[in-house]
């Protein structure tokens, strides 16, 4: 269904940061290369191209060893020649950056260049120009964020502190972790609901959609959607204090539920290949498609399964109007996560299956690396500098990382004056 809930629809809880980060986090555990917004149909992708786990290979690539074209020659990421505004770009404008999809809008670019200027800073400071040891601390506040910042929020922080103090109980492996196709195909896709129609992302750029529109001025007259693949001017940086924090001026997610953004109902050119009809730009119904290819169970199947309280006809298809009577019986599961997280939990967060699915995926790909904080030293706590001490948010981390541009600009001022 399309939202126009207006501001009824916003979700305070879930700053609108933490759609990006997890769609940072799908492409540092998956590697199919095309779009997430529009992957081909190839379950083996989804464990064989990448090592499913947290360890943020999406940034690293295969290090300064294999990939020296990253780096500087001593550790640090390069960013752009014009300045640390923007990714390392060559000269058509293509990132070169660990994964392509992180280039695939403005704001999941700034937020790898933040990721890449946070290691920099850690480095040069706490890691002592140690690049292996600059990774680790990076990788294991990185798995910090998702385990306690970003998991809480998505899924409850109840639920997340009763599958760490007695397990999980649906998601298991043998030797290594793997990504389930409940998760990939249904319950992750959750955040496509969060997308807002516009953001603003900075103090002087406000309204830009994630897609263009016909409607909308050429890329090069003015920000008027957030398309990635070029490089980004100066005046078009993401302020992170709008995005991520609990200030006034923070814009929030949209809740979660089965109302997408018109934006997603029909995608543009740049998104799924020209020529395909109208009917098939939906993202929904490309969704629900994908679904169908892989043969999902339906949600109230996995629902019961899960010893889950199942939702009812009614509040599965009440709120839809000319649908035949009886009501149909079979909804598709991430359709169901959807209408679960919308009629059980408000859309504040995720409901019992899809809230399950996903905490238990995550923290079971952090249970299952050996190099995890939550294997290797299972009592560790942050020691970066944090708004809390001993706890590390995301705002934490683009606060740490935005020191890097205050450094160079003070540094530049400095020789200014002499």
């Amino acid at each position: 269904m399309k939202d126009d809930l207006g501001d009824e629809g916003d979700n305070p809880g879930i700053p609108a940061g933490f759609t990006f980060f997890g769609q940072f986090v799908d492409h540092d555990i998956t590697f199919d290369p095309t779009s997430s917004l529009e992957s081909q149909n190839d379950p083996q992708a989804l464990r064989n191209f990448r090592t499913p786990m947290l360890e943020l290979d999406s940034l690293y690539g295969a290090g300064p060893a294999a990939q020296p074209y990253l780096y500087d020659g001593e550790g640090r990421f390069l960013t752009s020649a014009e300045g640390d505004h923007d990714l390392l770009r060559n000269h058509r404008g293509t990132a070169i950056i660990g994964d392509p999809r992180n280039d695939e809008n403005l704001i999941v670019s700034q937020l790898h260049l933040a990721f890449a200027k946070f290691h920099n800073q850690v480095f040069d400071g706490e890691a002592g120009r140690d690049f292996e040891e600059a990774q680790r601390l990076v990788r294991w506040h990185y798995q910090w964020i998702v385990l306690h910042d970003y998991l809480p929020r998505i899924c409850g922080q109840a639920r997340v502190e009763e599958i760490l103090d007695h397990g999980r109980r649906y998601y298991w492996f043998d030797e290594e972790p793997y990504i389930p196709v409940e998760f990939s195909v249904a319950a992750f896709r959750f955040g496509h609901s969060q997308v807002r129609a516009g953001y603003r992302i900075n103090a002087t750029a406000g309204g830009a959609r994630l897609f263009p529109t016909e409607a909308d001025a050429p890329r090069d007259e003015g920000l008027s959607d957030l398309r990635g693949g070029v490089p980004v001017a100066r005046e078009h940086t993401v302020d992170w204090s709008s995005f991520l924090g609990d200030g006034q001026d923070v814009q929030p997610s949209r809740l979660i539920n089965t109302r997408l953004n018109e934006s997603l109902l029909f995608l543009p050119d740049s998104v799924v290949p020209p020529g395909i009809p109208d009917e098939a730009r939906s993202l929904a119904t490309r969704n629900l498609k994908r679904g169908a290819a892989f043969s999902l169970p339906s949600g109230q199947s996995v629902a019961a399964c899960m010893g889950a309280d199942v939702l009812s006809q009614e509040e599965l298809w009440g709120h839809v109007p000319g649908l035949p009577t009886p009501l149909p019986v079979p909804a598709p599961l991430w359709y169901y996560i959807l209408r679960e997280a919308e009629v059980r939990e408000s859309g504040q967060h995720l409901g019992e299956v899809g809230g399950q699915i996903v905490a238990e995926v995550l923290i079971g790909l952090l249970e299952g690396d050996r190099a995890s904080f939550v294997n290797h030293a299972p009592h560790w706590r942050p020691t970066l500098h944090s708004k809390e001490e001993g706890h590390f948010t995301l705002e934490d981390l683009v606060n740490i990382a935005q020191r890097s541009h205050q450094s160079r600009a003070a540094a530049q001022s400095e020789c200014a004056s002499l």
